[in-house]
């Protein structure tokens, strides 16, 4: 039996781009000559710990110096980092992870069972405030590791849950004789200058320029090809453009209405992938009375043409595909055999007049930071006048915007365009969807549906658990807890004289395998 692996990331969209350095230029050049990469992001670290990166330019920079201990795909292959193997017991309260052997940390000394058992307890410690604790606290009570030898580390469950074993893998061991007896790790210096065990090692960090890596020579794995790898803060969208154009970089995150652009000059590939990116409509419930109204929510989302909203945001469905479950297609469990809410503008009125609604006024906010954004807002906006409801648009400041979102009843504004990624484990998704959910924004509530998501849990039948989530789908969407635009894909625009399919282009990391990037002859 396998279980899949979790990923959270709400409203992550931040901005990265790649520049390519060689040994004697800083533009365009010959791919022997390629000795470095830089990923430029828009914005500095906040902290490199992994038990503390909650952002998307720490998690990426992160992800680079620590591995995982094994990561689960969608389809439940495993693939091994630090990892041996992991094998739980019949009744799965029990499972037990075997290192690899041989593992060093980026300052030679080695990784063992006691490096884990250390970082599960600090995640473990309420004091250290890892984000990750609740993951391993199961009814209240923490999972109990112990180390069984050097390379052998046991962990025993208070009670069955099945999305442990892709939670555990998803943990980045960090080293005991480096943050012992750290009281506060999360403020430790230490953090500035990370011990990884990661394919690149720390090599140096200027605040507002750049953070650069140099190649592990002692990695376990697949040495890296590159010899450096940097992290160069450009906040600045349209310079990068500007860079890219002009060969002074070689590749960056686009647009849909960037692509023709950059590929203009003809030096560049695109590539694509679905990053698990579920774009939809919040109801902000706490916000609006009218929105509590399941025939509101459904009346609004009969009003919405997708069709029209792919073309103007996303160019078409090469893009972004059109979403009708709540959960990404690369979710375990995924159904589309879900309400639909094509658009029907009677069924819509109907709807509004069985709510005893009139004269309907909303407002909706949507950050800046993203052209889509107000793409989307222009054609909600006309799609919902068509059906009497009169919505006013209000774009705002990204990091004010957030802000207000989580505010919950004390938004100024009704409906949000948002967007999450929550994984391939569909336990993952509860978080938005139960009553009391932490990523519950929009105060949607079902006590049948909280319920299901903790049968699912227990529950070890795979084709039970797979009904149970696949009725959790059905009945989010048809209570419209919150309403599925599209699957958006990422884009990437790469430099020709790279090769990145090796390096595994993946949600918020971009690239999970650094040494992976190759430099074609």
């Amino acid at each position: 039996m396998k279980f899949k692996r979790r990923l959270l990331a709400i409203g992550l969209a931040g901005i990265m781009l790649l520049s390519v350095g060689c040994s004697n230029s800083g533009g365009a050049s010959e791919g022997s000559n390629i000795t470095t990469i830089s990923i430029v992001a828009g914005g500095d670290a906040v902290n490199l710990n992994p038990l503390y990166a909650n952002d998307r330019v720490s998690m990426t920079v992160m992800n680079a110096l620590y591995n995982p201990l094994y990561v689960v795909d969608e389809k439940g292959e495993k693939t091994f980092y630090l990892a041996d193997s992991v094998e739980p017991s019949e009744d799965f309260l029990t499972y037990t992870v075997k290192l690899k052997s041989g593992i060093k940390w980026h300052d030679g000394k080695p990784l063992t069972a006691d490096d884990l058992v250390f970082t599960m307890e600090s995640i473990l410690d309420e004091s250290q405030a890892a984000i990750s604790r609740g993951k391993f606290v199961i009814e209240d009570k923490a999972v109990e590791v112990k180390k069984i030898d050097e390379t052998t580390v046991e962990f025993k469950l208070p009670a069955v849950s099945t999305s442990f074993e892709s939670m555990l893998g998803d943990v980045r061991v960090i080293p005991k004789h480096i943050y012992e007896g750290e009281k506060d790790m999360a403020k430790s210096d230490k953090n500035n200058s990370p011990i990884g065990n990661g394919a690149y090692k720390f090599k140096e960090y200027k605040t507002g320029e750049l953070l650069t890596l140099e190649r592990f020579d002692d990695y376990y794995g697949e040495k890296g090809e590159l010899e450096t790898v940097t992290y160069r803060v450009i906040a600045d969208s349209n310079s990068a453009n500007m860079a890219l154009q002009n060969g002074e970089v070689q590749a960056k995150y686009v647009q849909p209405d960037e692509v023709a652009d950059v590929e203009g000059k003809g030096n560049v590939d695109i590539v694509t992938f679905d990053e698990g990116m579920v774009d939809n409509l919040v109801f902000m419930q706490n916000a609006n009375e009218s929105l509590k109204d399941e025939k509101v929510r459904q009346a609004i989302s009969y009003a919405i043409n997708k069709d029209e909203i792919i073309t103007a945001a996303y160019k078409s469905e090469e893009y972004a595909d059109k979403a009708y479950s709540l959960f990404a297609s690369s979710t375990m469990y995924y159904t589309d055999d879900v309400e639909k809410y094509e658009q029907d503008q009677e069924k819509a009125k109907e709807l509004l007049k069985e709510a005893k609604v009139d004269d309907l006024k909303l407002k909706l906010a949507y950050s800046t930071h993203k052209s889509q954004q107000e793409k989307i807002a222009l054609v909600l906006q006309s799609n919902l006048k068509e059906v009497g409801i009169e919505l006013e648009l209000k774009p705002m400041e990204k990091s004010a915007f957030y802000g207000e979102l989580w505010s919950g009843a004390d938004a100024t504004f009704d409906l949000a365009l948002n967007g999450y990624v929550m994984g391939s484990e569909p336990a993952e998704y509860a978080s938005v969807f139960k009553s009391n959910g932490s990523d519950n924004i929009g105060g949607y509530s079902n006590k049948e549906v909280d319920k299901k998501f903790e049968e699912a849990l227990k529950e070890t039948d795979d084709t039970k658990r797979a009904e149970l989530y696949k009725e959790i789908q059905k009945t989010i969407v048809e209570e419209v807890a919150l309403y599925p635009i599209c699957y958006s894909k990422s884009i990437v625009a790469v430099d020709k004289n790279y090769d990145v399919k090796e390096a595994n282009l993946v949600p918020i990391f971009m690239f999970r395998d650094l040494n992976g990037i190759k430099v074609k002859n």
